[in-house]
This record gives C-alpha cells, structure tokens and sequence, in this order.
C-alpha cells in the first residue's frame, strides 16, 4: 500500500512538473519581442504621456489585457485617468555664434544636442558663462564672482560630488538650477555632463527635470561632446579639468567661456492633460483568498520625441516590461490552474517624470493595502547578460523564494541585490507591501537614447526573467506566502 501511496505521489509530482514547464515555454523570446518591436515603433513617438501617442499605446495595452482574459478593475474599462503636465518640443536650434554675433555653424538637434524635456520656450542669443554645478547656497556660491545677467549659463548636470556641511544639496534637479540662473539674469542653461559619468552621452531624452512651476521662457539644452568642446575651445582647461578642480578646491571655478550661441526652443506646455494607467485583474478562485492580490506593474510611458529629428523608442526602457506582464497574463489564461489570489496587473503612465502613475495607483485602490500581498515590477528587463532582481535585502522571505524559482527553472538570476522599493515599486514599498524589482544586468547602455531598439534586446535573457516572473507570480497566487514586513 505504502509504495502505491508512493507511486501516486510521484506520478503526480512529476506531472505537476512536467504541466509547469508546459506552461512557461508558452513565454518565448519571439513573441515578447514582437510586442516591444511594436510598443518601440514610430507609431508610438517614444509614448509620452498627456499625447495622442500614448493614449493610442495604452489603448492597444488595454485590448492586449482584454484578449488575455483581464477584467477591469476600476469601473467599466481598464483605463484610470489622471492629470499630468507635458511639454511637446516641436523644434529646436543652436548655433555657434562669431564675433559679430552672426550665426558660423549650427548644432543638430538629436546629434550635438538635446532638449530637457521641460525646457521653456524662446529665441535667445549671448555669451556662454561656465558656471561650475550652478550651485547658490550660502555654504558654497557657483555664482560669487560672475554676473550671468543677459547671458547663457552652461553648468555640470550633476551635484558637487562633495557633501556640504548641511549634509545635503537640496534640490538640484535641472528646473531648480535653471530657476537659480533665471533670477540672476540668465537667458537660458546649457548642461554638460559630468566626466566619467553614465550614461557616457548627453544625447538622451529626459522629463525628469524637478518640480514646478515651469519656466515658459527659459530655454534649456544638454550639450553633446561637439557642443560642449566648442564651448570651451577658448578655455585654459577642458570640463574634465575643470570638474576636478572644483572637485579638489571645493569652491568655485566660474569662468566666462568667450563664445557666444543661437538658440531657439519651440514647445507646447500644458500644465494639466489627461493620462492613463492601464489596469485588468484576474480575480482568485478561492472564496476567501481572491481578497488577497498580487499586483504586476511596469510602466508603459516614455521620453517621446523632439520636433521631426529625433525620438525615443524605448525598446527596453520599458516595452519590455509591459511585453512581459502582458505574457504572463497570456500565460495563466492558458493555464489549466486558477490563481487562488486575485492577480493585478498595471501599465502605468508617467515613471519618468516621477512615479506619478504608480503613486496615483496606489492611493487609489479600490481595496486596502493591507490585501496587497506582494507587488512585482518589471522595469528594462530586455538587455543585458543576466537576471537581477531587487527588494532581496528588505523582503528576504520573497526574495529566496524567487532564488529557489530561478535555480530549478531559468538559472540566470545574479545574487546580488537591494532594498525594497525603486522605481514602481517604491509607492508600493512605502505602503508596507513587500516588493520585487525584476530588471536586466547591465542592460543600460541605450538608456533614454534613440538607440534603445528592438534589436538591442538579449532575447533570452528577456525570455528568462519573464519566465521567472510567471513562475514567481504562480506561486504568490497559491496563498502559501505570508506578507512580510520589511525588514
């Protein structure tokens, strides 16, 4: 009897097994890349929120979901509206100028510059005043001995890289350094990045730019190597020099650069416009449990485009995570279990401008958190060599379960990791739901560059961590794990 007890149980171990494996290989690198080639497209001009092009991105996700089996979860449809701002950069110029002020060559938008995605609008011409970090505080003044009235500032992206005394900078986001220049007379803000820094160019599309309000007539650009080196072609020292000799002196290295530019930023601001997160749910089979939910998260926007020279595809930052739940969705329709927990899945809008879309999320739901029983988010999990996962050192229980999952199915999963939180899942982090961050090792050389391409893809790396997710989903969805606080 003992060993016909023993057969069964094994009988129906290595069926339970054999099942699994059935329904991970339905996730292939062939199919998830189809879905980043066309989120990545010209059709979409690199996702912007508050833009048509978005919207029409997230419809398209909202039908995907709806194919997949998803339910709304917040009314009649899967699209949660919120207000966002938008700035559309609809052209931009930059010329050299000589002596007598007239325009020698021009810089190509895309190529030796780039626009801040909040850059204002306007058509200015002056000096060029190298002003440090464009730092003013009353511990250390890039400004102390120069005046920048009627001229254009050119100042490092990033902080001193030295900590003051008030053991911070403050805000030193890109809006907060231009509102610096504005008061003290500046025209415009060239950034140039920091040396040595990532990524390795200026040339990358960005909206993260700080908080409001916006500063409508105040152009601000990112300088490329052409741009820059002719900007300081005059100088005694090169950024690099001048960078660590701030560095080594801290204190202040501000110099008038002797060259004079043209520039002209035509944009569209609206301070309010309506976006979207995508939401569908796949509601548990068991009476008590299915009030219990695990939510899938990765954000759909992008950086967008800037006039008819350039745009953002956005193949890895972040199609592929939103080709990745939208397949792992696909899969557990497929499959012949339910999930006992009730499964969320989102695509959320406006990460790069500040987690806006997860935030509203989850000062929305429609449950309590503490329902939540875990979030996963999939954010630039496309490239790269190998799987990494985030939130290992704050939820350790989760994080060994993912470990366990890797090591018996998809083996690529690096060891190293770090607190809960980061990107999406920080609002859920700091609503005490434990969190797993799923990404891609070193899969950040095309980051925020017209370059980020379907074809840059590791496909099987981007196959594996999917796998991983549905597998790590599958077992959340069970009720076997506990929530855990974090530690």
């Amino acid at each position: 009897m003992k060993r016909i007890i023993l057969v069964i149980a094994l009988t129906t171990f290595y069926l339970s097994v054999f099942a699994q494996k059935a329904e991970v290989s339905k996730i292939n690198a062939n199919e998830l890349t189809k879905t980043v080639k066309y989120l990545s497209s010209k059709r979409f001009m690199g996702r912007l929120p508050g833009t048509p092009y978005y919207v029409h991105a997230a419809r398209y996700v909202a039908t995907r979901f709806k194919s997949a089996g998803l339910k709304p979860l917040l009314g009649k449809n899967m699209l949660q509206e919120f207000t966002d701002e938008v700035n559309i950069i609809l052209d931009a110029q930059v010329y050299i100028l000589d002596e007598n002020n007239r325009p020698i060559y021009p810089m190509r938008l895309g190529k030796d510059f780039i626009c801040r995605g909040f850059s204002g609008a306007g058509e200015i011409r002056g000096e060029v005043v190298f002003a440090g970090f464009g730092i003013k505080t009353d511990e250390y003044n890039d400004y102390r001995s120069i005046s920048v009235k009627d001229k254009i500032v050119a100042v490092f992206k990033s902080a001193p890289p030295w900590k003051p005394s008030s053991g911070n900078w403050g805000d030193w986001s890109p809006r907060a350094k231009a509102r610096v220049a504005q008061e003290l007379g500046a025209k415009g803000i060239i950034f140039i990045g920091e040396p040595n820094g990532m990524p390795k160019t200026m040339i990358y599309g960005s909206i993260a730019c700080g908080s409001k309000p916006h500063l409508y007539k105040f152009p601000m650009i990112q300088a490329g190597e052409r741009l820059t080196d002719s900007l300081f072609s005059k100088l005694p020292y090169s950024p690099k020099e001048y960078y660590e000799m701030l560095k080594r002196d801290k204190a202040p290295h501000s110099i008038e650069t002797g060259k004079s530019v043209y520039m002209r930023v035509v944009a569209d601001y609206q301070e309010f416009r309506k976006t979207y997160n995508v939401v569908g749910y796949i509601e548990g089979s068991d009476p008590k449990l299915k009030n219990e939910y695990i939510i899938l998260g990765a954000h759909l926007d992008h950086v967008g485009y800037q006039g008819n020279h350039v745009y953002f595809p956005g193949a890895n930052d972040n199609a592929s995570g939103v080709a990745g739940i939208i397949a792992i969705a696909e899969a557990l329709k497929e499959s012949p279990k339910k999930p006992r927990r009730s499964i969320v899945f989102v695509a959320f809008s406006s990460e790069e401008s500040g987690l806006k879309g997860s935030t509203y999320f989850v000062n929305h739901l429609p449950f309590s958190t503490d329902n939540v029983i875990a979030m996963l988010n999939f954010d630039c999990i496309g490239s790269g060599d190998s799987i990494a996962i985030g939130g290992g050192k704050t939820y350790k229980r989760l994080w060994r379960k993912a470990m366990r999952l890797d090591k018996r199915n998809t083996k690529l999963l690096t060891k190293k990791t770090f607190g809960g939180g980061g990107a999406d899942a920080q609002p859920f982090h700091e609503k005490g739901i434990p969190t797993l961050y799923f990404y891609a090792k070193n899969g950040y050389q095309h980051l925020h560059q017209a370059t980020d391409t379907q074809e840059t893809l590791n496909p099987l790396v981007f196959e594996k961590t999917v796998r991983l997710g549905f597998l790590t989903t599958k077992y959340l969805a069970k009720g076997r794990y506990r929530k855990e606080r974090a530690k």
